[in-house]
């Protein structure tokens, strides 16, 4: 229990009234002091049932129950006032009116506010008069009220800090979802390039391998060197991610995956404009997997006979990867998973990524990034 009416507060109140009764007040008694013992008794009874009591009411959540805890506890309370009159014993009764408040529908709650400030007000025992009885009713009234605010306060700061756990929660699971999003893209980008080249490497040794063995000999070769470029690819993919580096040569590697493509159904050259240099890390990965993802489309869905990369440095500060095919073209391309990442990881870093087609005319993909 957190709030107000919990434990703490409950008896924090208690132990500071009783100090005043045995500190402050001895001379007030009667000439026959009160039985220490049933004082002590009724006192850790009082204690016991406001702590696990309450908690036990708070569990079950029934309005019955939860009257007959407060009006056991009431009389209890008022049953220690009449035994040690004096002090500021009568406060002891306030933490039943934060609990009635966290306990019952409104009014009931008000009822049990209204009984606790007649006991608290009216078992004030040194009042001399009808006025100072009055005015310790005031000032029950304001001791209550001010227990009622602040356990409302104290609800909703309670209510507000939950929400926020559970935004943050959600935001946690929101970042858990982008971040396996991302993995998936650099999977399909990377490994999926290189395992689609890998097979038909491969399935072209196969159909080799007997009649020219030779020729079936080169694809297995070229199959392990394409294995050996992906493992590598993986490693700089890791490296980019965790590293605010710049990288050399973009238009090398550009190059070297233009060049790969060899004994396929279509041609490709590398075209570059402007001076190159440097990129950042994320810019020089996003080519990489936009140049692979081209690729792959040409392979799977182009038909086409020439492919052209052109790699534009133009802009003092931004570089640019247009991929134009003369394949059969599309009139209602499908946005697949390659060109939703694609757009997605050039959005990230500020840049854009744009596609045009057309039944017939090939398909022309362009990546815009800050360099």
């Amino acid at each position: 229990m957190g709030d107000i009416s919990g434990y703490r507060t409950f008896v924090a109140i208690v132990a500071v009234n009783y100090f005043t009764l045995i500190a402050l007040t001895p001379r007030g008694w009667t000439a026959s002091p009160p039985p220490l013992w049933l004082l002590i008794a009724l006192s850790v009874i009082y204690l016991a049932l406001g702590i696990w009591g309450f908690a036990f009411a708070q569990r079950i959540a029934r309005v019955p129950l939860s009257l007959a805890y407060l009006l056991i506890e009431f009389g209890i309370g008022m049953r220690i006032n009449n035994l040690a009159p004096g002090g500021l014993l009568p406060l002891i009764l306030l933490p039943l009116a934060a609990q009635a408040v966290a306990l019952l529908p409104r009014v009931w709650a008000a009822l049990i506010c209204l009984l606790v400030i007649a006991g608290v007000g009216g078992t004030l025992a040194w009042a001399p008069s009808w006025t100072a009885r009055a005015r310790n009713l005031s000032s029950a009234t304001a001791a209550v009220v001010f227990v009622v605010v602040y356990v409302g306060v104290a609800a909703r700061e309670r209510e507000a800090r939950h929400r926020v756990e559970a935004l943050s929660a959600e935001v946690a699971d929101l970042a858990a979802a982008n971040e396996r999003n991302r993995l998936a893209r650099e999977i399909h980008d990377t490994l999926g390039h290189y395992l689609t080249v890998i097979h038909v490497q491969l399935e072209a040794a196969r159909a080799l391998v007997r009649t020219e063995p030779d020729r079936g000999l080169l694809a297995v070769d070229r199959a392990q060197a394409l294995a050996k470029d992906g493992l590598t690819a993986v490693r700089q993919s890791v490296k980019a991610l965790r590293e605010d580096a710049r990288v050399e040569g973009i238009a090398e590697q550009l190059a070297s995956l233009v060049d790969a493509v060899r004994d396929e159904t279509f041609k490709a050259r590398l075209r570059t404009t402007g001076t190159p240099r440097a990129v950042s890390a994320a810019a020089a990965l996003a080519l990489h997997r936009t140049a692979l993802e081209a690729l792959t489309n040409v392979r799977r869905h182009a038909a086409a006979t020439e492919v052209e990369f052109q790699l534009a440095f133009d802009a003092p500060d931004r570089v640019t990867l247009r991929v134009k095919d003369d394949g059969r073209g599309s009139s209602a391309p499908e946005g697949g998973f390659g060109l939703t990442g694609i757009k997605e990881r050039a959005e990230q870093l500020g840049g854009k990524a744009s596609y045009r087609t057309a039944p017939g005319k090939g398909f022309t993909l362009e990546l815009e990034l800050p360099a």
